[in-house]
């Protein structure tokens, strides 16, 4: 059960990360270039206001390395993709049938994520 667990935890680790990424660069995770620039950007910007990266969010310690910045926005557009279309078949059968209040609040963080 313990390897259960730790597993969960990585995916849970795995989501925020993504999350925390999809709001830096926004509508830009499907452009490298663009999605680069961003992260670079603000990099800068914490840079500018003397914060300690790591302190802000521990996800964050990759943010500055240009290695790594090309890495996570590969990454980023191939998740980010695959999170829309796994929440896109599961709202298709969610739309097939009745559903119910609380499924809708259930969803109602997805959506937002995904129209940001």
């Amino acid at each position: 059960r313990a390897v259960k667990r730790r597993a969960q935890a990585q995916g849970t680790q795995d989501e925020e990360e993504l999350r925390l990424f999809t709001l830096i660069v926004g509508n830009d995770y499907n452009n490298e270039p663009k999605c680069k620039e961003k992260l670079k950007k603000h990099c800068e910007e914490l840079t500018k206001a003397n914060l300690k990266i790591e302190q802000i969010h521990e996800k964050l310690k990759d943010l500055c390395n240009n290695q790594k910045q090309e890495n996570k926005c590969q990454t980023l557009k191939s998740k980010v993709k695959n999170e829309c279309d796994t929440f896109k078949t599961a709202l298709g059968l969610l739309v097939a049938k009745s559903i119910q209040d609380d499924e809708c609040t259930k969803n109602e963080r997805q959506c937002l994520f995904l129209e940001g």
